[in-house]
């Protein structure tokens, strides 16, 4: 629960429906210093961490369902003593291999099971871990519904044999109309995010950086989060080689980061994959207009952003300086942007969690219902950008659908 997109949104989700009556258990693993504060009326559980995940290639098979059995006993074991009427798998699935078992081992027993796929379908491969795409094809056709956070994801899902999968927006975490719009009037460029190489990819951002500076020497770049400090230390060594290093600041991670989002300008988004970055929601939410990386699967890319190509670090210097030098255009943007986030207000994406959630307990067909209600993307769009992402990564090759 502890410094992230995701555990936000848990922690929101988990708020919001139990305003809504439910009664909410929250399972997580250890806590931590920078936990997100869980609401008093949430009881939580803490599940021991058997192994570090990595830790698994290195286990017999035996081994591996020896640790595999252990959790799922302790989830059947929950599920008896608080009569568990529905587990949501809140979380990145693909980070834990576990995580898979422990849903067919509830769905074994017939208990309702929604599983919250946080990424774009080709995150497997992204993150050279492709054998987990036979694990998901083996649990999510056997869930209630896949909650997808992108339509592109449906359709994609929908080919390899998930045909319970459905398009629903992360909730919010924070209330729209009590925001405080930025005024856009500081040289400040703003990136918050994990720090990671392959994903996150802010030493673009600094090479970025560079170029910005020849045009807008009083600009600074703000790099904010936590994630693998010999990546961050990378940045730093990067930012110092460039002689830029009194223009990129590193700020640890934040849990009440508003003061930055008020503060920026411009923020930027050198992300090589995302699902539902809570960080954009946030950004456009103050009026903040961003610059990014094409990702065409991505629902908050449609609108109020400005792509350029992905890892073109001169196409997004030139934007940004064009955002900074021109005042009138920089507020036309952000006011674009807080427009644009305006359709996925908290209210109705709960009203469709509690639909989706009384309906499968009821067994009233509502998955279905609520698919048909989808606007879709075609089929034919989802694997145009499909086929463009694998050129991306260089998997050309690869053949999921045959």
């Amino acid at each position: 629960m502890n410094d992230g997109g995701i555990e936000r949104v848990s922690q929101q989700l988990a708020k919001q429906l139990s305003q809504k009556g439910f009664k909410i258990l929250l399972i997580t693993g250890q806590p931590s210093d920078n936990d997100y504060q869980i609401p008093s009326d949430i009881e939580r559980v803490i599940l021991p961490h058997f192994e570090d995940e990595y830790e698994l290639n290195y286990k017999s098979w035996e081994e591996i369902q020896q640790i595999v059995n252990q959790q799922s006993i302790l989830m059947m074991k929950l599920q008896s003593q608080f009569n568990i009427k529905m587990f949501i798998c809140q979380h990145c699935m693909h980070w834990s291999t576990r995580n898979y078992y422990a849903i067919q081992s509830l769905k074994r027993n017939n208990i309702p099971v929604i599983a919250v796929d946080h990424n774009f379908f080709l995150y497997p491969l992204c993150s050279e871990e492709k054998h987990l795409f036979e694990f998901t094809k083996v649990a999510y056709p056997i869930v209630d519904t896949v909650i997808c956070l992108s339509r592109v994801d449906v359709q994609l899902w929908k080919k390899v044999g998930v045909k319970n999968a459905m398009y629903m927006p992360n909730p919010l975490t924070f209330d729209l109309e009590q925001i405080q719009l930025s005024k856009l009037e500081t040289k400040n460029i703003i990136l918050v995010g994990r720090f990671n190489r392959r994903h996150k990819q802010q030493h673009l951002a600094i090479m970025m950086m560079k170029k910005v500076l020849e045009e807008e020497p009083d600009a600074v770049l703000q790099l904010i989060g936590s994630g693998f400090e010999d990546y961050k230390e990378e940045c730093r060594q990067l930012a110092l080689e460039l002689g830029i290093q009194n223009s990129v600041q590193f700020v640890d991670f934040q849990a009440d980061i508003e003061a930055y989002y008020r503060n920026a300008s411009v923020m930027v988004m050198t992300s090589a994959i995302e699902g539902f970055p809570m960080v954009l929601v946030e950004s456009k939410s103050y009026g903040v207009p961003t610059v990014a990386f094409e990702l065409d699967f991505c629902e908050l890319w449609q609108e109020g952003i400005t792509a350029v190509p992905k890892g073109d670090t001169d196409a997004m210097a030139r934007e940004v300086v064009r955002l900074l030098q021109n005042q009138t255009f920089r507020l036309e943007k952000g006011m674009e942007a807080r427009k644009a986030v305006e359709k996925f207000r908290t209210e109705d994406t709960i009203n469709k969690w509690v639909r989706l959630i009384t309906g499968i307990i009821d067994g009233n067909g509502v998955v279905k219902q609520m698919q048909a209600e989808e606007e879709k993307v075609t089929e034919e769009r989802a694997v145009e950008i499909y086929q463009k992402e694998l050129k991306f990564w260089g998997q050309e090759d690869l053949r999921l659908f045959d």
